[in-house]
């Protein structure tokens, strides 16, 4: 998945590295053990609630193995720009729904998708 920040192509990737930045948004204390959250909440939110924001922390994540991570301000913006935010939120996803390491952590047969197409406009 590809979006463009400020002229400049960043492509999303949606590893381990993803994962543990994402997980580390949203810590929670179980049993005297800090766990990451982060994941579940935050694509499962943008999955239950269709919040833009929670796009923000996505985009961030996917983005931290890039050399040059867009502001969290510049990110904001690249959303707020979006003419079709659902197909954006859809687009999302589509794109999450298919990363086998995120199978087992989100309801997937829960998550309802409107536009099934939103993908293709992000895949270059």
């Amino acid at each position: 998945m590809k979006i463009t920040i400020n002229k400049k192509e960043y492509t999303l990737h949606f590893g381990l590295d993803f994962i543990e930045t994402l997980d580390n948004t949203e810590i929670i204390d179980r049993n005297g053990m800090q766990v990451g959250m982060g994941t579940q909440m935050n694509v499962g939110l943008l999955a239950d609630a269709r919040n833009p924001k929670y796009l923000v922390n996505i985009i961030r994540a996917a983005l931290i193995t890039e050399d040059a991570i867009p502001s969290t301000a510049d990110i904001r913006t690249w959303i707020e720009e979006q003419e079709d935010i659902p197909g954006v939120i859809d687009a999302f996803l589509l794109q999450l729904k298919q990363v086998n390491l995120l199978a087992e952590m989100v309801n997937w047969k829960a998550v309802k998708v409107q536009n099934k197409e939103a993908l293709k406009k992000f895949l270059k």
